[in-house]
């Protein structure tokens, strides 16, 4: 499967938006943008979302052309994993700069999935490389406040089929000392193609032992959850249950037969729900990729269209991406009346309870922060972003 670059260092000078003041700025959120014109992708700061307000400053993240949004924000920190070394970065903001302040050498080259078992624990999934038909999930815990390995073990999981040998690892969780993995097998097609099976496999482990103690099948939907670090695809709401959300459309698993569907495990339970299921597709007629909780039992989710899009060739450039609301105890759909955005996988939503925020690409190159009023269902304009921005990726909260 295509990877996406991530970079080992970072360029800390300037592009500026407007100057930069010597005293250090404390932004409230960062977005990652990939620019026109073969422009480095950049960080982009601001103090808030507000229409009247602009950027405070901007810093690119390398000298060249590449796509990267492979990163994590965890109080006051960004983390990235260099695909070409291996290397786990730690960095700060300081003042208007970015600095590596520490790294960790590891054996795997990215992370399929990642979760946070406390606060300064990160737990990473990796895929392995097949060997002798045996399919193998690489785990790490990683405290990230002193940069030390905690735990590392190899959990083997139990081979699919001939045809399907390829694991990828979708979901982790972790509750207690029960470790939980979503994971299910593709195939390649052709030179750069895949397609999935039509299960999904949920692993129960105990966490200290890393034994497997069981296996859970699905047959409803497959390919369980994605790159989390691009882009969300599970959150836990204010009862502590998991909802998860399964990609099958031709973006992610590339077995559009099979719905888009959320499914939930409950807290303290191990297995999925099976009297549970939204299923996204037979609602809307079209698959869906991320899925973001909004509050009061409220998710947003991102659709495609298919009668939009010839195939995955012109998938990501083609303004064709609905946003909407799902209403988990009902399994109702709403469409959110925002311009349709472009780009394949996008961390792009975030919430204050009281307004969505997200962030768009529309067809009238304007790139712009939306607002959404989850009581009024209004919707208004939020921070406009500079026209040399070609893709919006990312937006996280730094708060």
């Amino acid at each position: 499967m295509k990877r996406f670059l991530v970079l080992f260092s970072l360029v800390t000078f300037i592009f500026s938006c407007k100057q930069v003041p010597e005293k250090n700025i404390d932004p409230n959120f960062v977005f990652c943008l990939f620019n026109k014109d073969e422009s480095p992708t950049s960080f982009l700061f601001s103090e808030n979302l507000d229409d009247s307000k602009r950027p405070t400053f901007q810093i690119p993240l390398s000298t060249s052309r590449i796509q990267e949004r492979e990163y994590i924000y965890k109080n006051g920190f960004f983390y990235r994993l260099s695909s070409r070394t291996s290397v786990f970065t730690k960095q700060q903001l300081q003042g208007s700069s970015l600095i590596i302040i520490d790294s960790l050498p590891l054996r795997n080259s990215d992370f399929e999935t990642i979760a946070w078992k406390d606060s300064t624990n990160l737990i990473a999934v990796c895929r392995e490389d097949l060997a002798e038909k045996i399919s193998q999930a690489r785990i790490y815990q990683i405290d990230v406040a002193t940069m030390k390995i905690i735990k590392e073990d190899t959990i083997v999981l139990p081979f699919a089929t001939e045809e399907y040998k390829a694991l990828h690892i979708g979901l982790v969780d972790i509750e207690n000392d029960n470790l939980w993995l979503a994971y299910s097998f593709f195939k390649p097609t052709g030179k750069y193609g895949h397609t999935t099976s039509d299960t999904t496999y949920y692993a129960n482990i105990k966490y200290e032992s890393f034994k497997l103690v069981n296996i859970q099948k699905e047959t409803r939907s497959t390919y369980p959850g994605g790159f989390n670090i691009i882009q969300s695809y599970s959150f836990k709401d204010e009862h502590g249950d998991y909802y998860f959300m399964t990609n099958p459309g031709i973006a992610l698993g590339n077995n559009p037969k099979l719905p888009t569907a959320i499914f939930r495990k409950k807290k303290g339970q191990q297995l999925v729900d099976q009297d549970y299921m939204i299923n996204i597709s037979k609602t809307i007629g079209n698959h869906a990729y991320g899925i973001w909780y909004v509050g009061n039992g409220k998710a947003i989710i991102r659709n495609e269209q298919k009668k939009l899009y010839t195939d995955f060739s012109n998938f990501h450039a083609v303004y064709q991406f609905e946003y909407r609301l799902v209403d988990l105890k009902s399994g109702s759909i709403e469409k959110i009346p925002l311009p349709l955005d472009k780009g394949t996988q996008k961390e792009n939503v975030w919430t204050d309870k009281k307004y969505v925020y997200i962030t768009i690409d529309d067809s009238n190159d304007e790139h712009r922060v939306w607002k959404y009023n989850l009581q009024t269902k209004e919707i208004s304009k939020g921070l406009k972003l500079p026209n040399s921005t070609n893709f919006t990726v990312r937006m996280d909260y730094l708060k």
